[in-house]
């Protein structure tokens, strides 16, 4: 099922913006289109063995987009603690273009602290995506509490140095997130 022509046009737009580094509009374009090496995708081009796409975490599912980064235990768990840090509750979609779009546009949120949503959904899927290489490529693997801090850190540098405006410090995004978008709680 193909998505309609102006969701495609919302969600490209919340993943192309100069807030973020460049490299981080071309991996979510990616990453969005599903055009990322996952091992599903990587035995559909031949390059894998049908036999090995099982998910690099270990959880015996198959390896895909949705489940890397929506499904499988570890990184729901990093959603969860993102969540937590920004004191809302959400209902997670199962698809990734679903799940841009809902978290990028809470509802009740005002549409001013969008831009700072859309910001930690790209750290929260870019430390992702490379917490996954770093199991798969070093062997090493985070917690999904250490996790969760590279992308309040992650998040905190891109908006800090990228929105001459923001004059909160790190303790205060660390500990009020919604306050430092200008959210009254």
């Amino acid at each position: 099922m193909m998505a309609e022509p102006s969701l495609d046009r919302v969600l490209y737009a919340d993943i192309w913006h100069k807030q973020v580094p460049l490299k981080i509009n071309v991996f979510a374009w990616r990453f969005i289109r599903n055009r990322l090496p996952t091992k599903d995708n990587l035995v559909r081009r031949w390059v894998l063995h049908i036999n090995d796409n099982v998910c690099v975490r270990g959880c015996g599912s198959l390896e895909t987009v949705e489940h890397l980064f929506l499904g499988c235990d570890i990184f729901t768990s990093v959603w969860s603690l993102v969540l937590q840090w920004m004191h809302i509750s959400f209902v997670a979609p199962t698809t990734i273009r679903d799940h841009l779009f809902q978290f990028a546009h809470l509802a009740r949120f005002p549409r001013s602290s969008h831009l700072f949503f859309q910001i930690i959904w790209l750290a929260c899927v870019w430390v992702n995506w490379k917490e996954m290489n770093n199991r798969v490529f070093n062997q090493k693997a985070l917690d999904s509490h250490a996790i969760s801090n590279k992308v309040k850190l992650l998040s905190f540098t891109w908006v800090k140095t990228n929105m001459p405006a923001f004059v909160f410090a790190d303790h205060e995004w660390w500990r009020h997130p919604l306050s430092c978008m200008g959210v009254l709680v």
